[in-house]
């Protein structure tokens, strides 16, 4: 092997095409008229090179995307701790169906004869179901058997709009007849009185288990053009009180798009600071222990949000992708590959992934924020070496010329 290399260095040492080749190029550079060509040129290459590579560097790595094999788009999703399986509701044109996912991605119609409405969960053990005229209903992760619990309605049971909790407590929100919405909470099968929000033009959507109670998220009839359709944000916090209906607070109400997504937030970076981020059309807000609620400085507003086990908020909006982390000012703007997620309709966690689902339900795309992490610094390192040997080729091709002016070589 040696004797080949010798022979393969002694072709282009001793062959008087090459040898001429090169002694052109070092006479080319020793001209002081090409000189500053020579320089100009490497400088553009220089610029062409170092665009090139920050155009490459904003494309998010860590990012796959697959087809779901869901024939609809998905209302809601619940994962497991590994974000491997799952609990949906899925809207089939037969109605809200619930489908379970398994280990290996494949989806299987759950058959309960419920009616679902509604899916949450707020611990890793359960999953809470409820469906139409108070079916109540809890599924363990990796099953496909769906348990009926009988709630205690104190009259004939409602429909339910939302709900979270686990399977010995929660809290739900129940549409009633005429159309009246209200709150309960549930501790075992006992299932307290309802609570209607402060303002009769409220329209509660979606209530989320924080610590210490409840958050609750809607839109207020009474502002803006009913022919706009919703425009206010509604905040609400909840309190259980022992033996009684809970208690609600509107802890905000302004004009704006609603909002869509609360994310329990004590166990991460944003739990120094607040106990839940909610996500809106037109802003993101922090909610503290104490109830105040604060514009995050930076935070757009979304479509869709999620908060990943760094404690990064994933924003998909009119904009794109973005991101914002506790010490972040702005978010920055994220490049997915190969024109991946631009029809984003929900966020979610799943493991230590984000999950961005479509619209239609139809595409699925992962995002590891830890491979981002690594990857990125990895070429940012070859970035660096890049830049070094540029700047050594430089310093190389200048001193030659040098010492060749002057005779040394």
């Amino acid at each position: 092997m040696a004797s080949r290399w010798g022979m393969f260095f002694n072709f282009f040492a001793h062959n008087r095409a090459v040898s001429d080749a090169i002694g052109r190029v070092f006479a080319f550079l020793d001209s002081p008229q090409e000189r500053r060509w020579v320089a100009m040129g490497a400088f553009v290459l220089f610029l062409i090179l170092g665009a090139a590579w920050v155009s490459q560097a904003r494309v998010l790595p860590g990012v796959s995307s697959s087809e779901t094999g869901l024939n609809g788009p998905v209302l809601d999703i619940e994962w497991d701790t590994s974000g491997t399986e799952a609990l949906a509701l899925v809207d089939l044109p037969e109605g809200p169906t619930l489908m379970a996912r398994d280990a290996d991605g494949g989806w299987t119609e759950i058959e309960c004869e419920c009616n679902a409405t509604a899916i949450g969960g707020s611990t890793p053990d359960w999953w809470v179901i409820g469906g139409e005229e108070g079916w109540f209903g809890v599924m363990q992760p990796g099953s496909t058997v769906v348990v009926t619990r009988s709630l205690h309605w104190s009259s004939a049971g409602a429909d339910i709009v939302s709900l979270d909790g686990d399977f010995d407590s929660g809290w739900l929100i129940a549409e009633h007849e005429g159309g009246n919405l209200a709150v309960h909470t549930w501790s075992g099968l006992e299932l307290s009185n309802g609570t209607a929000a402060p303002l009769s033009t409220i329209i509660l959507t979606e209530v989320e288990e924080v610590s210490g109670g409840a958050l609750l998220i809607g839109h207020d009839l009474a502002g803006g053009n009913p022919a706009d359709g919703a425009t206010t944000e509604v905040l609400l916090d909840g309190a259980v009180t022992v033996g009684e209906a809970p208690q609600l607070k509107l802890l905000h109400r302004g004009a704006g798009q609603p909002f869509h997504t609360i994310l329990p937030a004590e166990d991460g970076p944003w739990g120094q600071v607040f106990v839940a981020i909610v996500g809106g059309g037109d802003a993101t807000y922090g909610v503290q222990s104490s109830g105040s609620v604060t514009r995050i400085p930076g935070a757009p507003g979304s479509v869709a949000i999620a908060l990943d086990g760094q404690g990064t908020l994933w924003f998909s909006g009119e904009a794109g992708i973005a991101t914002l982390g506790t010490g972040d000012s702005e978010a920055q703007e994220v490049i997915l590959p190969d024109e991946m997620g631009e029809d984003v309709a929900s966020a979610y966690r799943a493991g230590e992934n984000i999950v961005l689902m479509s619209a239609d339900g139809a595409e699925r795309v992962t995002i590891d924020p830890n491979a981002q992490n690594s990857v990125l610094h990895s070429l940012s390192l070859l970035g660096d070496l890049m830049l070094v040997l540029i700047l050594i080729s430089f310093v190389g091709f200048g001193g030659y010329a040098l010492l060749r002016k002057h005779d040394v070589l």
